[in-house]
């Protein structure tokens, strides 16, 4: 069994350290990590009838304006990160 409880995930291109370690792994290992977290936390029951709101200004980056079923976009985004 997982749980996944208060997950943050931070990125900050200034360190030097995280810029390393991703020197040195493979970029399509760190996909494939990605992909898979994603798809464990669509399976997460706690998300089961969430939702997600997209607005009308992010047309920009390629999504589409609605409500979204946020399990079912976490494994979609999953989809088309492999």
């Amino acid at each position: 069994m997982i749980s996944i409880e208060n997950m943050t995930i931070n990125i900050s291109s200034s360190s030097t350290v995280l810029s390393e370690l991703l020197d040195t792994v493979d970029s399509a290992v760190v996909r494939d990590e990605l992909v898979n977290m994603l798809r464990i936390i669509s399976e997460d029951k706690r998300f089961i009838d969430q939702t997600v709101v997209i607005p009308d200004d992010c047309g920009q980056y390629g999504f589409v304006q609605g409500e979204f079923n946020l399990p079912e976009l976490l494994y979609f985004l999953a989809d088309m990160l492999e």
